[in-house]
């Protein structure tokens, strides 16, 4: 998933995007011990390597071009989706998956599927008993065993509020262990404060924009709260809705990846939006999380949600970028003359050149009528960011 583009370098970004990281990754060892950090350890590197095979003897190219930490950043991202109960071969998978899927473009310089997110889909639907056993936090198991003891495993295993939600009822401990991270879950799902801090970071530095996530949040609460079990509390099972499961994950680094995402702000409502109905509908009909379903299947509507609100988007200009003739005040005949009577006095070495007119435009932040149909999407957000 990472950031490419001005004004932000490809270090900055890579500072930023791990300084996000840092406190859910942080929160899940703690709770999970050290297997935790090994199985981040793994993914990223798995996914380091094969990206640099990629790009070097693939893509064929240079040694400063193919050395990113981004694979790194994107494997330690899909980690966070495993349960801590995997086999240590699992990571591997999850890498290789990620750095082929940061290759696959479609249209416009957009990524088919969000690496991370199509990583853990393709693992949960591979191994979808492992995917799911989820053990209570500070249950430390050997972190160089290969596959832990089945049994080891059952007698730790617990229902996650997800489950329990899931049935209909209410999760007893009710949102406080969800929101600081003593439940049960994915390693980086159960964090939900930590994520947030994580997001608020992004967003202070401009690196992500708030338009999907906060639609995502928002159509969320507002779908599961109009379709609340008739016997629960409408507004508390609406929040414990958001708490459970994998969407706060999912809100702040799935939504907010702009390789796979739409780059104008409807498009960016609207894949908030869309993802939230399918989230919704893929936990009501089929009894799974559905976050990564719904993200990956919203990447693919990418290019049809960006061409749909595009022309609206573009044609957005500035104020201050453009001055239009029809608000320029018509001036008076005698004023005409006058100014007609003053080009004619200017001699040859008097009138102003090309150049200065350039840079007048240039420093006042004007352009010429005709220049307006040339205005790009990038001229209208210099705060937009693209994955590499």
């Amino acid at each position: 998933m990472i950031f490419t583009s001005s004004p932000k370098t490809k270090n900055a970004l890579a500072l930023d995007l791990t300084a996000a990281l840092i406190p859910v990754s942080i929160w899940a060892i703690y709770l999970f011990g050290a297997r935790a950090a090994l199985l981040m350890l793994i993914c990223g590197g798995c996914a380091t390597l094969l990206d640099f095979l990629i790009q070097k003897l693939v893509l064929w190219r240079r040694w400063g071009e193919s050395i990113s930490p981004f694979p790194f950043l994107a494997g330690v991202l899909t980690m966070l989706w495993f349960p801590v109960t995997v086999p240590l071969y699992y990571p591997l998978i999850a890498g290789g998956i990620v750095a082929v899927s940061r290759h696959l473009y479609i249209w416009f310089g957009h990524r088919i599927f969000c690496p991370s997110a199509l990583a853990a889909l393709v693992l949960k639907y591979l191994y979808p008993f492992e995917m799911t056993r989820f053990t209570k936090p500070f249950a430390y198991f050997d972190p160089f065993q290969i596959e832990i003891d089945p049994a080891l495993v059952s007698a730790y295993q617990v229902k996650t509020p997800f489950d329990v939600l899931m049935k209909g009822t209410m999760y007893e401990d009710g949102a406080i262990p969800q929101l600081y991270g003593f439940a049960s879950g994915a390693m980086g799902a159960v964090g939900i404060a930590c994520l947030l801090l994580g997001g608020a970071w992004l967003l202070y530095r401009k690196v992500v924009t708030w338009h999907a996530p906060m639609t995502y949040l928002v159509t969320l609460l507002a779908v599961a709260m109009a379709f609340a079990p008739e016997e629960v509390e409408m507004t508390a099972y609406g929040f414990l809705y958001l708490l459970c499961g994998g969407v706060a994950l999912g809100a702040v680094f799935s939504m907010n990846d702009p390789s796979a995402t739409p780059r104008t702000n409807s498009g960016k409502f609207l894949f908030g939006a869309i993802a939230a109905v399918l989230t919704f509908a893929f936990r009501k009909h089929f009894g799974v999380d559905g976050v990564l379903a719904a993200v990956l299947c919203c990447n693919l509507l990418t290019p049809i949600l960006e061409g749909l609100t595009r022309q609206s988007d573009y044609y957005r200009l500035r104020k201050k970028d453009v001055v239009f003739a029809a608000s320029a005040p018509i001036p008076s005949p005698i004023e005409q003359e006058q100014e007609i009577a003053e080009e004619e006095e200017l001699s040859p070495a008097e009138e102003p050149t090309e150049e200065i007119t350039e840079e007048i435009l240039e420093e006042t932040n004007v352009r010429p009528l005709e220049e307006v149909s040339e205005v790009t999407m990038l001229d209208m957000n210099d705060e937009e960011q693209s994955y590499d």
